[in-house]
């Protein structure tokens, strides 16, 4: 039988080589922001933070965060004004008031981290366009003898679906209209596609047997400024045995 005195030497051996081994090395930190690309004038939105690298142990966060651009204007927090929040964890929820001006402007956030002795800080930003958004409408008829319910209505804008909305019930003879806000960003001068489906079903399959209807139309994107640019409206009629719907494309107004 091997001695106890020899098993207690081997298990102290082993714990001084694990403590005398080198920690993994932790790069410098730095954080991660995830968020729309794109905003509404004065939409409201919540940004996620992830920090990484850094001091390890009991590490305290401080996170402030501030909108800058060229004209901030109604957006919050200002620079001058930043929110601030402190917090053990890594991850962090950042909540804006994007500006009354259209414009390209970014969130900037500086992350500090102290554990002891130990601090260390950076900074990092996300760009964020701020686009009047357009109107995608749909106005659908029921001119079948059974209620509709649960209709799923897509929009396209050039082959890439821009948003959903659901329709819970049409009645027979009734009438509703669906609208979605689509922010243009990105979206070059030119001519582009928009799309509408209606989906009773809800399985990703148009069949007009059903009374399922995909109509579509051309919109032209001029060269003016962000807030004039739209200088089409769409209108498509399309008579289904069960539903008729039309396609419209306007500019939101802002007051």
């Amino acid at each position: 039988m091997r001695p106890s005195g020899t098993i207690a030497l081997g298990i102290l051996a082993a714990i001084v080589a694990l403590l005398a081994a080198p920690a993994a090395a932790q790069g410098p930190i730095y954080g991660t922001i995830a968020g729309p690309n794109a905003l509404a004038p004065s939409q409201v939105s919540a940004y996620n933070l992830t920090i990484g690298g850094g001091p390890t142990g009991a590490v305290t966060y401080t996170v402030s965060w501030y909108l800058t651009g060229p004209n901030v204007a109604g957006g919050k927090p200002s620079a001058n004004q930043p929110t601030t929040v402190t917090g053990n964890r890594t991850r962090f929820s950042l909540n804006i008031t994007a500006p009354l001006a259209e414009q390209t402007m970014s969130l900037a956030v500086r992350i500090s981290a102290a554990v002891g002795s130990s601090y260390e800080n950076t900074t990092v930003e996300k760009s964020i366009a701020v686009i009047t958004p357009i109107v995608l409408s749909a106005s659908f008829q029921n001119t079948g003898t059974t209620a509709a319910v649960n209709v799923t209505v897509r929009f396209y804008v050039d082959g890439v679906l821009a948003g959903t909305e659901k329709i819970a019930r049409l009645n027979p003879g009734a009438q509703v209209t669906e609208t979605l806000n689509y922010l243009p960003s990105g979206l070059q001068p030119g001519t582009h596609q928009v799309r509408v489906e209606a989906d009773l079903d809800g399985n990703g399959v148009i069949d007009p047997a059903k009374g399922e209807a995909v109509v579509s139309s051309l919109f032209y994107r001029g060269t003016a400024p962000l807030s004039t640019a739209w200088t089409v409206v769409i209108g498509i009629a399309v008579f289904l045995p069960v539903l008729l719907l039309t396609v419209a494309l306007r500019r939101r107004q802002r007051a």
